[in-house]
């Protein structure tokens, strides 16, 4: 093995971590939500608020993160917001408020809101093709991890150690650890390769090559209706409680068996895409397959046992994982200088989507006094979103970036 593909395998470990850490704070509300409905007294409505509140910045930074990553470069793009998400960590921890929650998760929000397309970029620079798609799994395995880790601490933390906020503690500590490896870990591309940043009037200049390239606006619709199905499992364990009878410790093993599936996913969808040399063909397919499991888990009555509704969400979660597909192929879709825009249009058109699909889902709940209407949204979202892949997707694998 080269220096190079070393290194490589150095930067993957290194930001694979902190995105397992990022997602234990995405998560950890959703994972908390019958919790804090219960010691916040809120009503379902302003959980969904609380809840989406992550994504609000987040969504917003998409645009500016794609411009910071051609501009200043991921490396730099990542260590500085970085401080942003051990902050907000910190605020929730101490918070018993949820005006201060709130503020909380945006702090969160925006601190994480740039390092996955930063990552995605740096990992795409020291990978080659035939294994970038592969590599690009391993790293968005790592969010399965962390959102596992959430979904499973904290109703164990809660029932057997009196509190879940030490976890925030243990989380923050890792973080700042992940800072300091990151500094000495990440380069922006190897030795040698010249550099992709725009500079100065050339980033307005790439947004609006990005803007008309109009195969990327495929990718944007896709992506807010996958973003819906994140909506779903975000409000599950509560749903869980409310419409299936399961108790806490049950919904966190749920809501964990969807997650940690989502681990071998990511690897599986990258593996399998690289050795078909497609990437539209597991799209489509197993989007399909998605539907079939989200229908499966909605019409299950009341009393279905905890092990049938696990092994749904854990085969839901395994095929939901096509999404990283989407961070191989608009690279592939893009030249190399507006790739980082394009990624950051994508992901923050789908995080805005989400931002609002899951304040109106809770919404629903309190006008309706039902998950109906919420869920029969979610599946409309997911039958859109697989004639979205069959009709407008295009291939990408080994095809001409197009300017178009």
């Amino acid at each position: 093995m080269d220096s190079r593909a070393r290194h490589g395998l150095l930067i993957l470990a290194a930001v694979s971590l902190t995105y397992l850490t990022e997602n234990f704070l995405r998560a950890a509300p959703s994972a908390l939500s019958p919790i804090l409905i219960e010691e916040l007294d809120l009503s379902y409505g302003f959980a969904g608020l609380l809840l989406s509140s992550y994504f609000f910045l987040y969504a917003l930074m998409q645009l500016p993160s794609g411009i910071l990553s051609d501009a200043l470069g991921p490396r730099r793009t990542i260590m500085g917001f970085t401080v942003f998400t051990v902050v907000g960590a910190l605020l929730f921890y101490v918070s018993h408020r949820f005006e201060l929650l709130m503020v909380a998760q945006l702090l969160i929000g925006l601190g994480s809101s740039v390092f996955y397309i930063n990552a995605v970029k740096v990992v795409s620079s020291w990978f080659p093709a035939e294994r970038r798609a592969s590599a690009i799994g391993v790293l968005s395995a790592a969010s399965g991890l962390g959102s596992f880790a959430a979904y499973m601490g904290f109703p164990l933390a809660s029932v057997y150690f009196g509190g879940w906020r030490a976890l925030y503690v243990y989380c923050i500590v890792l973080m700042i650890a992940n800072f300091f490896v990151n500094v000495f870990i990440i380069k922006d591309r190897p030795n040698g390769e010249g550099s992709t940043r725009a500079e100065g009037s050339a980033v307005l200049g790439s947004l609006g090559t990005a803007l008309r390239n109009r195969r990327l606006y495929p990718f944007i619709a896709g992506y807010i209706l996958l973003c819906a199905n994140w909506a779903f499992f975000t409000w599950l364990p509560q749903f869980l409680t409310d419409a299936k009878g399961l108790s806490y410790i049950d919904v966190g093993l749920v809501s964990s068996a969807g997650t940690i599936m989502g681990i071998p996913g990511c690897i599986a969808m990258g593996v399998i895409s690289d050795r078909l040399r497609k990437r539209k063909l597991p799209l489509v397919a197993f989007s399909a397959v998605t539907n079939v499991f989200l229908v499966a888990v909605l019409l299950s009555p009341a009393g279905t046992p905890m092990t049938v509704f696990a092994a749904l969400m854990a085969a839901m979660g395994f095929s939901m994982s096509l999404w990283v597909l989407f961070f191989s192929m608009i690279p592939e879709t893009l030249p190399p200088e507006i790739a980082g825009i394009g990624l950051g249009l994508v992901n923050g058109a789908g995080s805005l989507g989400f931002s609002v699909v899951t304040s109106i889902y809770g919404a629903l709940v309190d006008v309706t006094g039902s998950y109906l209407a919420s869920n029969v949204g979610i599946f409309v979202a997911n039958i859109l979103m697989t004639l979205n892949f069959f009709f407008l997707m295009k291939e990408t694998y080994g095809g001409d970036r197009a300017t178009e």
